[in-house]
């Protein structure tokens, strides 16, 4: 199976799943097949990728999932009766593909507001897992967009992810749902999860503030939490705090046709870059082009002059791939 990424954090408000849609779009944008897994109410990855939405006939995720209620705790789905049911619903949806793509596509099981139904009668962790293995072959890179709350979806999230990636606000308020996230994660490896912790990514970034700043410094030198190194896990480039995302969300497109500064979704770029590295997708990285095409002279929010508290916290973008190439460590 390639590479099931989770993005989760127990707290709203954090750029999940602004994280889960930027990400498919670059990563279909660098030619991978992607796809996503909408299981956040209210659906905000689905309303985030509807530029991309085809005037198609489609059934319902949640319908999707009811067959399989009737599973016990360790039971699985069986191939077969998955395969017809997504026959039989026309699932996933495949999305509308740019022609700047070069071969990459994206597809997505939309949320509907039938999984809150299905959640409280599905008893097996196992069926969105026992769905993406019988899917996997048609992709490269599949993004789920986690449940906030504990919650059977969770399990079923969890169970079927690689690498969780944790967006991040620094802020006092978000530390619990960090911790939260990392107590999930540390449960599943007790529960033999093959979830490990793919890395925190820093949102809504302001470089001026000086208690996020501070926050920043402390996850930088802290130890192992719930087992995870979380400076070894921070990534050391940041998404910066911007007004376009909300404008790209309302309108219901990528952030770059928003505005022309490269500065806002360059973090992106750099994550998604990871991501196809992490998943062993290395020869798509040649494929720069359009929003992913960065200037040398872009700048780039640097997590580590983030937590000095030093100027900008930026750094320009050719000098910060010659610090930090290769990314990150892949042996998470």
């Amino acid at each position: 199976m390639q590479r099931v990424y989770g993005v989760a954090i127990n707290k709203g408000g954090q750029g999940k799943s602004t994280t889960v849609t930027t990400l498919a779009r670059l990563c279909a944008l660098y030619g991978a097949r992607v796809l996503v897994v909408d299981l956040a109410q209210p659906g905000t990855a689905s309303t985030a990728l509807r530029d991309c939405w085809p005037n198609v006939p489609h059934g319902l995720f949640s319908e999707l999932l009811e067959p399989f209620t009737v599973l016990q705790e360790q039971d699985l789905s069986h191939p077969d009766d998955v395969l017809a049911a997504l026959d039989a619903l026309h699932l996933p949806v495949p999305l509308l593909t740019k022609p700047s793509w070069g071969g990459g596509m994206m597809a997505l099981l939309p949320y509907d507001e039938g999984l809150g139904q299905v959640n409280r009668r599905l008893r097996s962790p196992y069926v969105i897992d026992g769905i993406l293995r019988t899917v996997d072959s048609a992709f490269d890179i599949i993004l789920i967009d986690f449940p906030a709350a504990d919650s059977i979806l969770q399990d079923n999230a969890l169970l079927a992810t690689d690498r969780v990636l944790i967006p991040f606000v620094a802020d006092a308020s978000s530390l619990e749902g960090m911790d939260a996230t990392l107590r999930l994660l540390r449960r599943g490896r007790d529960a033999n999860a093959r979830a490990t912790l793919g890395g925190i990514i820093l949102t809504h970034c302001e470089p001026r503030n000086k208690r996020a700043g501070d926050i920043v410094n402390t996850l930088m030198h802290s130890g192992e939490v719930e087992g995870e190194p979380l400076k070894e896990r921070l990534f050391p480039f940041a998404i910066r705090q911007s007004d376009f995302f909300d404008h790209a969300f309302r309108y219901g497109e990528p952030v770059w046709e928003r505005t022309q500064d490269q500065r806002v979704w360059a973090g992106y770029v750099l994550l998604a870059e990871w991501l196809l590295a992490d998943a062993g997708l290395d020869g798509l990285l040649a494929n720069r082009r359009h929003a992913a095409l960065l200037e040398d002279d872009t700048r780039v929010m640097d997590t580590a002059a983030v937590a000095a508290g030093t100027g900008t916290g930026e750094a320009r973008l050719h000098d910060f791939r010659l610090v930090h190439a290769p990314p990150l460590d892949k042996g998470a």
